[in-house]
């Protein structure tokens, strides 16, 4: 038995060896080759039209899903936003579908005037409660999307709600008639949209 044993190990030695070191080498390789710890937390600057600048803090609770809130501002006024992005592939440069909706708060009617290039009305100073609302979806390209660092570019429709809680005195000035009286005046569009920002994740 002993002249057997080792007459096997004499002749498949070698093999023995390589498929040892081979078992051996397994558990390293695949603990080398797996996959980075997904990073859950983050921070996201972006700007665009017709939304302005945005910070938010971000929440990845799963590869393919990334949650975002935080303050924005359009140059009139601040408001808070919330947002959802669904990311398919986790590849260096991936597309995504995002959906967003905000809401800013009262700001001075001159200014928005201004903003809209018209001349601005006399009574403006009556107007000081326009709030801003909007709902939008887009198609983006992340680049970095599954590393620690994030670029993107998306590019949608957005549903814009504008509100006027007390049109009066826009009227008035329009018409040149101190009688004419007005309750809500609201505003309706729906207009293309642009993003570009980058993302920081964490932890």
């Amino acid at each position: 038995m002993r002249r057997r044993t080792a007459l096997f190990l004499r002749r498949h030695g070698t093999l023995l060896t390589c498929l040892l070191a081979l078992a051996a080498s397994v558990p390293a390789y695949a603990q080398d080759g797996a996959e980075p710890q997904l990073r859950r937390f983050g921070l996201l600057l972006d700007a665009g039209a017709p939304h302005g600048v945005g910070l938010s803090a971000v929440l990845r609770p799963l590869p393919w899903l990334r949650l975002q809130a935080g303050p924005t501002t359009n140059s009139l006024s601040f408001g808070l936003r919330g947002g959802v992005s669904i990311l398919p592939f986790q590849t260096f440069i991936a597309p995504s579908l995002n959906a967003e909706a905000g809401h800013y708060f009262g700001s001075d009617y001159n200014e928005v005037v201004d903003w809209l290039g018209a001349t601005p009305s006399r009574t403006s100073a009556a107007i000081k409660d326009v709030t801003y609302d909007y709902v939008s979806g887009s198609i983006g390209l992340e680049v970095g999307s599954a590393s620690r660092f994030n670029f993107f570019l998306h590019l949608g429709l957005s549903y814009v709600a504008l509100n006027v809680d007390d049109a009066s005195a826009l009227l008035q000035d329009a018409t040149d008639d101190p009688d004419v009286t007005a309750r809500n005046l609201a505003v309706r569009a729906t207009v293309p949209s642009v993003k570009v920002g980058f993302l920081l994740y964490l932890f």
